[in-house]
Formats: C-alpha cells, sequence, structure tokens
C-alpha cells in the first residue's frame, strides 16, 4: 500500500521515511505533536511521510488517508511528526536503512600537544544543549554533535571537566531516549565521569543560566552550544529551539537568559532549524557577545550525508575550532595564521564546507569583536598563588589577619581575595604591583576547623585558581563566672565556676585587698591546672588583719581572657564583712 500511495503521489519511495497506520475507524483522529491534521471519516488508513527525512524537525511533512474499500487517498499538509509513534510502522526504504544503521560515534580524542597553561580554577564555562524532542526523533547525531565539541572544549582548549555543563535529552535516566531504541551513552571521553549531567527540560535550562550568572563576573567566558530541532512561521524571526518531551525554548528567553551575565563574554553556536532568529534578540548590547547558527530565521537546517550521525554546520564549525574533524582529519581555519581559531573564522570556514540547503548566520556585537575573541581565555590570570599565612590555632570573635601573593603573566596589577572557610569571602583588596603581599583580616564566629584559601585577580577581571588551604583550628575561649563572695575563718573565699563550653587550663587568679589599713594578708595568689566546664571552685585570700574599709579585686586569667569583679570589705582587726560593689 506504501509503495502504491508514493507512486501515485509520484515520490521517489528511496528518498523518504514513511510510517504505516491501521487499520483504523471512522472518527480517529490524525494528530502532530504540533496539530490537530484531520478525523478519519471512513475506515482506512494513515501513511505518515517525511519529505526531508535528513533534515531537522520542523518541515513539512504529510498524513495521507486510505480509504479501506476504495483505496482513495486524501493528503493533508502538516509539519509536525506523529503524535502516537508506537501506533505507526516504519515502511522500508534506502534513506530510512542509512538513518536508522546510525550508532553513536565517537569523535578520536585529539592528539598532540595539551594545552598547558592552566592549571587550576578556570574562568570559562560552557553549556552544551540536546533536547531532542521525544525518544523518536533524538536523532544519534545530536549526540555526536555534543561528543565533538565536549571533546575540542576539554582536549583542545583545557576547558575544566566540571566546567563543561551538559543538558542532554532525559539526562542521566537510563530509559532508551534516542531514535536507534538505546539510551545516550553519559560518558563522552570514557574517563569514567558522566558528562551528560541534567535533562534538556526547560526549567532546568533556565536553573543552570541562573546558577551561573550567580558565579561568573567581568572577565569570565560563557560559551553555548545547541543542537537539535527548531521551529518557526518562516515568516517572522520568532523562532524557538525544541528540548525534552516537547518542551521549548523561545529565542528571547534564549536572550534573556544571555542577559543575565552583563560582564561576561558572551559566546554561542546553534544548529537548529530556524536558529538564525535567536540571533535579532541575542546579539545586543552592552556585549561583548558572538554567535553564529546553522539556518537562517526562516529555513531549515540538515545532517551531513552520507552517513547522517553529524549535523553538517556544527561538524564543520566543531572542525574549524578542533583543528581536525570528527574523524580526524586536519582542518586549517587560521585565516590570518596567528595561532588562534577565532569566532569569525570558524564561522567562514563552516560556511564554505557547508553545502546544504541551508544559509548559516552570525552576528557580534560590538562589531567585529568576533575577529578577536575564541574559546582561549581572553586574558590569562595571574599565576602562583601562594598559600595564605597566618595564626592556625585561634579564638572565636578575635581577628587575626592573613597575606598571600601572586604573579600575573602579563605584569598587570593584582588585587586579593580570601575565602575563609565559613561561607564568607573577604572584599577584594587594592589593586598592587604582582608580587606585593595582600593582607585581609577576618574572625570566626564558631569554633571548628576551617580552611583558608586566596585567589588573585587582575585589571581584566582573570582570576587565579584558588590557592592551597591553610588549615587552621579555631576553638573558644573558657567562659569564668566570679559567683559568690563571703567571710570565712578570717580570710575573703570567692566561688568561681566555669559557665563557657570549653576547659580551662593554666587559670592564675589573684586576689588583691587595697585601702584602709591592711596589716596582713594583703594579696593571694596561685595557678589552677585546669578548671572543667560546669565545675565550681573556691579560691581565698590568706588570713586578713587591718582596719577601715578596702577594695577587694578579685582577677582571673586563663588563655589570654582576664575576668575580674570588685568587692568591698569592712576591716575591723579582723575581716567582718565582703560585699560585691
Amino acid at each position: 500500500m506504501t509503495h502504491y500511495v508514493l507512486t501515485k503521489l509520484a515520490y521517489n519511495e528511496d528518498q523518504l521515511v514513511t510510517y504505516f497506520w491501521g487499520p483504523v475507524s471512522a472518527g480517529t483522529q490524525i494528530m502532530g505533536t504540533k496539530e490537530h491534521v484531520s478525523d478519519v471519516p471512513s475506515a482506512g488508513y494513515v501513511l505518515y511521510i517525511d519529505l526531508h527525512p535528513t533534515a531537522n524537525l520542523f518541515h513539512p511533512v504529510q498524513y495521507v488517508f486510505i480509504t479501506q474499500d476504495t483505496a482513495q487517498i486524501t493528503v493533508f499538509d502538516a509539519t509536525s511528526p506523529p503524535a502516537n509513534p508506537n501506533d505507526y510502522q516504519r515502511m522500508d526504504s534506502a534513506i530510512g536503512r542509512t538513518l536508522m544503521a546510525a550508532q553513536n560515534r565517537r569523535a578520536p580524542i585529539p592528539g598532540g600537544q595539551q594545552p598547558s597553561f592552566h592549571s587550576g580554577d578556570d574562568n570559562r564555562y560552557a553549556v552544551l544543549m540536546n533536547g531532542g524532542y521525544d525518544s523518536g526523533n533524538n536523532h544519534i547525531r545530536y549526540w555526536d554533535d555534543l561528543q565533538n565539541i565536549f571533546l575540542t572544549l576539554k582536549y583542545v582548549y583545557g576547558f575544566v571537566d566540571g566546567n563543561i555543563i551538559t543538558l542532554c535529552s532525559d539526562g542521566t535516566n537510563p530509559a532508551p531516549d534516542q531514535d536507534n531504541g538505546q539510551s545516550s551513552p553519559l560518558d563522552f571521553d570514557n574517563d569514567g565521569h558522566n558528562d551528560i549531567m541534567y535533562p534538556c527540560l526547560h526549567d532546568t535550562v533556565i536553573s543552570v543560566f541562573t546558577n551561573l550568572a550567580a558565579n561568573l563576573s567581568a572577565g569570565d567566558k560563557l560559551f553555548v552550544f545547541t543542537t537539535d530541532h527548531g521551529n518557526g512561521d518562516g515568516v517572522s524571526h520568532q523562532t524557538e529551539e525544541n528540548l525534552w518531551n516537547y518542551e521549548t525554548l523561545q529565542d528571547y528567553e534564549f536572550a534573556g537568559l544571555l542577559a543575565l551575565f552583563p560582564d561576561c563574554e558572551k559566546l554561542f553556536t546553534l544548529e537548529p532549524c530556524f536558529s538564525g532568529g535567536f540571533l535579532d534578540d541575542a546579539i545586543v548590547p552592552p556585549g561583548p557577545v558572538v554567535g553564529s547558527t546553522a539556518a537562517n530565521y526562516n529555513e531549515y537546517s540538515w545532517a551531513m550525508g552520507p552517513d547522517y550521525v553529524y549535523d553538517t554546520y556544527v561538524f564543520h564549525w566543531t572542525a574549524a575550532m578542533k583543528g581536525e574533524d570528527a574523524y580526524g582529519v586536519p582542518v586549517h581555519a587560521d585565516a590570518n595564521g596567528d595561532g588562534v581559531i577565532t569566532f569569525d573564522e570558524a564561522y567562514a570556514y563552516a560556511i564554505s564546507m557547508d553545502h546544504d540547503q541551508e544559509h548559516p548566520q552570525y552576528g557580534d556585537y560590538p562589531q567585529d569583536c568576533g575577529k578577536s575573541l575564541s574559546l582561549w581565555v581572553s586574558n590569562p590570570p595571574p599565576e602562583n598563588i601562594t598559600k595564605p599565612a597566618g595564626t592556625t590555632h585561634c579564638i572565636t570573635g578575635r581577628a587575626y589577619t592573613y597575606t598571600t601573593s601572586a604573579t600575573e603573566p602579563e605584569n598587570e596589577q593584582i588585587c586579593y581575595q580570601f575565602n575563609w572557610g565559613d561561607g564568607n569571602l573577604s572584599d577584594w583588596t587594592d589593586f598592587v604591583v604582582p608580587g606585593t603581599i595582600g593582607s585581609a583580616s577576618h574572625a570566626w564566629g564558631m569554633r571548628g576547623n576551617y580552611s583558608v584559601r586566596a585567589r588573585a585577580k587582575d585589571t581584566a577581571g582573570s582570576k587565579s585558581k584558588w590557592s592551597d588551604p591553610l588549615n587552621i583550628v579555631v576553638v573558644d575561649l573558657p567562659t569564668l563566672s566570679i559567683q559568690k563572695v563571703r567571710i570565712a575563718n578570717g580570710r575573703i573565699h570567692a566561688t568561681v565556676k566555669n559557665v563557657g563550653t570549653m576547659n580551662s587550663r593554666d587559670m592564675n587568679w589573684t586576689i588583691s585587698v587595697k585601702g584602709g589599713l591592711v596589716l596582713f594578708g594583703r594579696a593571694a595568689s596561685a595557678q589552677m591546672q585546669h578548671l572543667y566546664i560546669g565545675v565550681t571552685t573556691d579560691i581565698s585570700t590568706k588570713f586578713l588583719l587591718g582596719f577601715g574599709t578596702a577594695k577587694v579585686t578579685i582577677k582571673l586569667e586563663t588563655q589570654g581572657e582576664i575576668f575580674e569583679r570588685n568587692a568591698t570589705a569592712k576591716l575591723m582587726f579582723t575581716c567582718k564583712d565582703v560585699q560585691f560593689i
């Protein structure tokens, strides 16, 4: 029946992908994922025809209804695949066999000299995205596109693995999510670490960008790469990218996410159909921002033949940035020979190699900034940040000063910031000449073990890695209370209690009596090795002899803390009365 319909429509069967559903009864709804196509008028069959099976969604498709009794056909034009794919059976065709034969292909890890300029924290972040739409339309090539750019970022440009955030289809869910019935492999480079972190859902995308915006600042770099399906009306510049589970990200939403990073370099490359519609929203002040897309706002993007395991534009764009294509063939995109592939050079190379029915687009702001922006660190960060120096045994509530220093490859002035290990950061210090010691002070409010680190920032905003930690111990001081004073056996006695949370050690105490006429017992002192938490002890003068009114000072000193209380004593040969003042 499929052959009969395609022949009647004068279609080349081997260039189309078709799906057959039936028999269906009268009144059954023919539904695309984005539209109601028709209601079945009588018993019959439905044939879904993908007119451009190597293009990304959304592009023209057709649903054909065939009556059961007369084989009369009715053609319905549409733009989306079936909403009930499990009811359809894929029919055989040459292009269909090629597409179904595709498997996840791992591009080789680039060889040669690996980047060595970077030794710690990086101020560059990448967000890689593939929504896939659903398991029936999440093509193998989307995963392959992501794996290829991931290798480029990590092994050519030295991006920190943890700074490459990948959102792909259903994330880490082990259920099948690709059109070959398999689950997307989570590890791009076989290092035992899952590189796909999150599902590509609308709320997750918003959350990732929002969290990044809270941590990126001037001098940092954000690179966004998307592959997948896209949609637009073909007339206006209002377009969208498809995410997982039929969700979408609108062009103005994408622009709003980039606007969360006003002080950062923002770089992006987009593969979906109609992706050119994103440029007028995203390439806006304040910049710098540069982006390229596989297609204009009113056209589709395409998979690359003959095996269709990559998308055409991003295959060549990534090859330009990588220095070799996904098959390991060397690529030379450095038009000016300066050793750096800028965004305008990658775009120029990609469009020279892209011969599909798409017209890649490009934009930057300020104008021509793409001639200098690349995936490399735009400004090398300070280096050789030293471990902070300072006291390692501290008391809660007391401020301590710590110092550090660093160098700067381009001899730019630098400033310093300290991480106190308790959730607090110091303010940035004033800018100084590289190598100059910087300092800041901090008081910890709670006892515990803390790690103090420091980092440096240059005048362009590039930050060093955090230094090695200085480990410190913060303790509470004992809190002693002089609670009672009394007379017994001609002596002044004082009751002392440890009311704090730390044991007292080596407590020195004195009781001095001054004023009046003190003949004997003017002062007494001693040391108590320990006074444990909650324990009470008694200290006293020697036997007192004298006349008049005297001032009694009771003083305790432990671990640098002093506790003192005064009293008045009445002497009439012996001490007759004592009261706290």
